[in-house]
């Protein structure tokens, strides 16, 4: 049932979350939203007044996305504003190379 993936998911958010604050990005958690909303909202400053915002799906080893959770990547994910994280070093260095073109746009 719901408590089960949850206590799944959680297995590996908390190394995924802290190595991307590490990586400087601030995450918002919105994993209790519901309705396909992604577990996380990454945040970090391109300039003042200009953020870098990404939201962060995060999925157990072998976990899929719903169909809600499909509907909002296709959404969000052809513009950069959503990745999909399985592991620390993979949800860092998408968060990175997003982060990076992002600035590159707005110089």
């Amino acid at each position: 049932g719901c408590m089960r993936r949850a206590a799944r998911r959680d297995a590996n958010e908390a190394p995924i979350v802290t190595a991307c604050e590490s990586a400087g990005f601030k995450m918002l958690d919105f994993g209790k939203c519901g309705w396909g909303i992604p577990d996380r909202l990454a945040l970090r400053v391109i300039q003042e007044f200009e953020y870098f915002w990404c939201w962060v799906e995060i999925k157990a080893p072998g976990g899929t996305l719903r169909e809600t959770q499909r509907m909002l990547r296709d959404l969000w994910e052809p513009s950069g504003h959503w990745i999909e994280a399985r592991t620390p070093e993979q949800a860092v260095a998408d968060l990175e190379r997003l982060y990076r073109k992002a600035v590159e746009a707005s110089e």
